[in-house]
C-alpha cells in the first residue's frame, strides 16, 4: 500500500462529512497522478461513502 493510501485511509478513520468528500477528492486526485492504485482508490470512495452515509443521515433525524 502506498503512503497516500494509508494518509487519507487514516484521514477517514475518524472524519467528519466534510473531510469525508474531500477524501473523495483526494482519492481521484491520487489515482489520477498516479500515487494509488484502482483498488485503493475504490476502497477509499466506499470507505468514504460509509461515512457521509452514516453521519450524513443521521443528522436528520
Amino acid at each position: 500500500m502506498s503512503q497516500a493510501f494509508d494518509a487519507l485511509k487514516a484521514k477517514l478513520s475518524n472524519a467528519d462529512l466534510a473531510q469525508a468528500k474531500d477524501v473523495i477528492i483526494q482519492a481521484k486526485q491520487a489515482y489520477d497522478d498516479g500515487q494509488i492504485d484502482e483498488n485503493e482508490r475504490n476502497e477509499l470512495l466506499e470507505s468514504a461513502k460509509s461515512v457521509i452515509g452514516s453521519k450524513g443521515l443521521g443528522g436528520l433525524f
